[in-house]
C-alpha cells in the first residue's frame, strides 16, 4: 500500500510541475486572462474592419468598372456597332451588376457582423439586452403599440 501512495504523490506532483511550468495552461491570474480575452477580441474585430475595408475597395472597383463598360456602351451605340457586338457589351454589364450587387451584399454583411460585435455587451442601438423582444420602448407597449400587456398575456379585443 505504501508504493500506492507513493506512486500517486509522484504523479500529482508531475501534474503540478506540469501545470506550473506551462503558464498559458494554468493562468491563475484573472487580469492576464482577461487581457488575453480582449487581445483576441480586438483582433477579431481588427481582421473584421480589415475585410470591411477590402470588400468596399473592391465594391468600389466594381462600380469603376460599371461605369467604364457603361460608356463603352454609349461610345457602340454612337458608332453604330453591330447588334451582336451591343449583346455583348449588355451581357457584360448585366455580369457587371451582379457582382456589384454581390459586393454590396458583402459589405452589408461585414458591417453586420461589426455591428454584431458591437452590440454583444449591449451597447449599441440594436439587439441590445435591455430590448431584446423589440416590442415598445423597454417593453413597456405591447406588440401592436399599446399601453398595456393584453395582447402579451393573450387578450385580445
Amino acid at each position: 500500500m505504501n508504493t500506492k501512495y507513493r506512486v500517486a504523490l509522484l504523479a500529482t506532483g508531475i501534474v503540478s510541475l506540469l501545470a506550473f511550468s506551462i503558464p498559458n495552461l494554468a493562468d491563475a491570474d484573472s487580469r492576464s486572462r482577461q487581457r488575453d480575452l480582449d487581445r483576441r477580441a480586438a483582433r477579431a474585430q481588427e481582421s473584421s474592419r480589415a475585410e470591411l475595408q477590402r470588400d468596399r475597395a473592391e465594391l468600389q472597383r466594381d462600380y469603376a468598372e460599371l461605369e467604364r463598360d457603361r460608356a463603352d456602351l454609349r461610345r457602340l451605340y454612337r458608332s453604330g456597332a453591330s447588334r451582336s457586338e451591343i449583346d455583348r457589351k449588355k451581357a457584360e454589364i448585366r455580369r457587371g451588376l451582379n457582382e456589384v450587387a454581390q459586393g454590396r451584399r458583402e459589405v452589408r454583411d461585414d458591417m453586420g457582423q461589426l455591428r454584431g460585435n458591437w452590440d454583444q455587451y449591449g451597447s449599441g442601438w440594436g439587439n441590445d439586452s435591455w430590448n431584446r423582444n423589440n416590442n415598445g420602448w423597454w417593453g413597456w407597449l405591447g406588440g401592436d403599440g399599446r399601453p398595456d400587456n393584453r395582447d402579451r398575456r393573450g387578450y385580445r379585443d
